[in-house]
């Protein structure tokens, strides 16, 4: 569920659009609680409070001159619509319509309140684990906007567990214009439901609970029924039943029964029932407010036309928009197409599950609808791509806005109590004569997929050579798919050697294509797209078994030598991973202490904590982790403490200065301390000048790899490395 401030922020703009309104203000005694239309710093807080004292009103408002004003209480204390325009009066149906949508805006207040004071009370019985846990997912299921009908069995469902009672029973009627009963029953054997469902309020026992308007409890069940005339039901001996109400009265009754004899119900079991009783009322009033508020908010063509979850314009309200637009658009007033995409957004919902990536976009659509101008229109096409109509700009125009998108997206989210940096890649297209309105959106896609191929978080304008080579993209990825089949990817290895002595102690696996066609292509030709559309993972798998069956072979004359292999930060998603190594070492005969994992400064900032149970799990196979290109992301030092981190590799942008530059020698010298202080090995790749090794050496880096030494090694090349010598010399290259 939204908090207060969203949702009332929501409505409000809903009001403003629905009325054509310049100014639309919430107030509750006499302060201004939040106003569209009149900046925070200059609010005409006396002119505002005069025009919700009456119901209808003409006002002189700053900067817009003679208005018509309506007000409309919110059913909630003390607060008032204030609604104003500066075109025609509002008519009757306009008046009606916004009483409604005040009506509306409380209901939803009182739900937002009401969701708040239950998880108060939940963490108040943190003590009682098992209570507090199904009450939490009652609440989720709720937050959710589950069905009504599932909250129900939730509830009965959990009462007959929290209580340990036979029968547990929740009838509710007269909500709105749904005039019939609905009801859940659990641990009743037959089919009473729908004579349960019908049973009037006031009558049996439980009726007492709706006439006195509270718990009412009995451990001589029979007793009760026979004061009254009525045959009680066989069996039962102890009875409570709490009232279920909604907005200031009683529309249903939660009642539970127990069969065993001489069972009385403590107050520790009533203030459960009350609880329970609570979140049913909770979601009657939550069921409820959205049902108000899309019957007088939204409507069916709202809906239609709108997403659910961000509640901006779906794809169909965007086509439409943009073909209105194309019609009125000149040579001299073109119109401009935003193509907005969220990176890495998969990785994100499949690292943190998809109600986070839910509130992600959630956020990123209030930055989007935040920085662009007030005549342009943001949609949700589908998944994590945003569109933004431009009206009335040029390219260069529409690029700029694009970048000021970008820049917005600089401040780290705040998910869940959680830092959340995320990054948005946009594609800009300009009308042109013969377009449609599907045609330039498919231009302004293309370019999106320039923005990504480029490197992410950047903007891109269409150019007709985009789309060849988005086609040209289409056919390498099913290329690589092909390829994946045939075994055509396969490890080359470049040594990590001692520095002291120049022999081999590592090899580092780096993958290669044996194109049918082209020949051998390096990671640079097909890396990324393989990353983007998750075939890196099979990718993966296969460059670890085979570089794994080569050392295999490799151990009998070198035992002590091991391997590192790059992964992909998307294994680290779900626990895969781990049965994979344990399959593969045990394979190939290898203990895990022969096998290096690199990983990359992202994924430890990453901070996840599934991330880090699947590391934990490799370590107790001995695998050890190296992170890859050290320096050139943001680590911070308390998660390289927490993460179990061995080694630290130098990238290679800082070892190119070395001897020459001191800002680089700086930062290597650091990197070499860190690594000390924290008992890591460190690594420098890229060494290709003896001044670099012999900087190296004296600064206490002991091992290294570049193409000084070698460059990388198909596995029939590095056998004949290998076996090239014997002895203490079996390492040499």
């Amino acid at each position: 569920m939204l908090d207060a401030d969203k949702m009332t922020r929501i409505a409000i703009d809903r009001v403003a659009a629905a009325l054509d309104a310049e100014v639309v203000a919430l107030l509750k005694e006499d302060s201004v609680v939040r106003c569209l239309g009149f900046q925070p710093d200059s609010l005409p807080v006396k002119l505002l409070r005069t025009a919700a004292s009456v119901r209808f009103s003409e006002v002189d408002a700053p900067g817009i001159g003679p208005a018509h004003s309506v007000s409309a209480a919110v059913s909630a204390a003390g607060c008032r619509l204030v609604v104003m325009r500066a075109a025609d009066p509002f008519d009757k149906e306009e008046e009606m319509l916004i009483r409604s949508m005040a009506k509306a805006l409380g209901l939803a207040m009182t739900a937002t309140d009401r969701l708040t004071e239950s998880r108060e009370l939940a963490e108040r019985l943190s003590e009682r684990q098992y209570l507090g846990d199904r009450l939490s997912l009652i609440q989720q299921s709720i937050s959710h906007r589950a069905p009504l009908q599932e909250v129900m069995d939730s509830i009965t469902q959990g009462g007959a567990e929290l209580l340990g009672v036979d029968v547990v029973g929740l009838r509710i009627v007269g909500l709105g214009e749904r005039s019939g009963p609905i009801a859940s029953l659990a641990g009743f054997q037959g089919d009473g439901l729908e004579a349960f469902r019908d049973i009037p309020l006031h009558q049996g026992f439980s009726g007492r609970a709706f006439l006195e308007g509270e718990l009412v409890s009995t451990h001589d069940f029979s007793a009760e029924f026979e004061q009254v005339g009525l045959v009680p039901q066989i069996g039962i001996e102890a009875a409570m039943a709490a009232p279920v109400q909604h907005d200031g009265r009683i529309v249903g009754i939660l009642n539970v029964a127990s069969r065993v004899s001489g069972r009385q119900f403590t107050p520790a079991e009533q203030e459960v029932l009350l609880r329970l009783a609570d979140h049913a009322s909770l979601a009657v009033t939550d069921a409820e407010a959205v049902h108000v508020l899309r019957d007088s908010l939204e409507g069916e063509r709202f809906k239609a036309g709108h997403d659910a979850l961000t509640a901006l314009p779906n794809r169909s309200s965007v086509l439409e928009m943009i073909e209105y637009e194309l019609r009125g658009a000149t040579s001299m007033t073109p119109l401009c197409v935003l193509y907005v995409d969220v990176d890495r957004f998969k990785l994100l919902n499949d690292m943190h599950g998809h109600f986070f990536g839910d509130l992600v976009l959630v956020e990123v659509a209030n930055r989007l609808r935040s920085t662009v101008r007030e005549e342009d229109l943001v949609g949700r096409l589908a998944g994590d791509e945003f569109v933004v109509v431009a009206p009335g700009i040029s390219g260069q125009a529409a690029e700029a806005l694009a970048e000021r998108i970008v820049q917005t997206m600089s401040e780290p989210l705040l998910i869940q109590g959680r830092s959340t940096q995320v990054t948005l890649s946009v594609g800009v297209a300009e009308s042109l004569p013969s377009l449609t309105s599907e045609s330039l959106l498919s231009n302004a896609d293309v370019a999106m997929y320039r923005a990504k191929t480029n490197g992410r978080d950047s903007v891109v304008r269409y150019d007709t050579q985009m789309r060849e080579e988005m086609f040209q993209r289409a056919d390498l990825e099913h290329e690589i798919t092909l390829g994946l089949k045939a075994g055509e990817f396969v490890p080359f290895f470049q040594p990590s050697v001692d520095l002291a002595t120049e022999r081999i102690d590592s090899l580092e696996a780096l993958v290669r294509w044996n194109h049918p066609t082209r020949g051998e292509l390096s990671p640079a030709a097909f890396l990324e797209l393989a990353e983007e559309t998750g075939l890196i993972i099979e990718l993966d798998k296969q460059v670890l078994d085979e570089a794994c069956r080569r050392l295999a072979g490799w151990t009998q004359t070198n035992p002590e030598l091991t391997l590192s292999v790059n992964l992909s930060v998307r294994h680290f998603a779900n626990t895969d991973i781990v049965d994979f190594v344990a399959a593969t070492l045990a394979k190939h005969r290898l203990h895990g202490s022969r096998l290096w994992l690199e990983i990359t400064e992202s994924m430890v900032m990453a901070n996840n904590a599934m991330t880090l149970d699947i590391l934990r799990s490799l370590r107790s196979l001995g695998v050890r982790f190296m992170v890859d290109d050290f320096g050139t992301g943001y680590s911070s030092l308390v998660y390289l403490k927490r993460y179990p981190i061995d080694a630290l590799k130098v990238d290679r942008e800082f070892v190119d200065g070395l001897g020459v530059d001191l800002e680089d020698e700086a930062i290597v010298t650091a990197i070499i301390r860190l690594a000390e202080a924290l008992g890591h090995e460190v690594i420098a790749e890229g060494v290709e000048t003896e001044v670099q090794k012999n900087w190296l050496l004296e600064a206490g880096c002991l091992q290294a790899q570049g193409f000084l030494f070698s460059k990388p090694l198909s596995g029939d090349d590095l056998d004949l490395v290998l076996l090239s010598s014997t002895g203490m010399d079996s390492g040499l290259i």
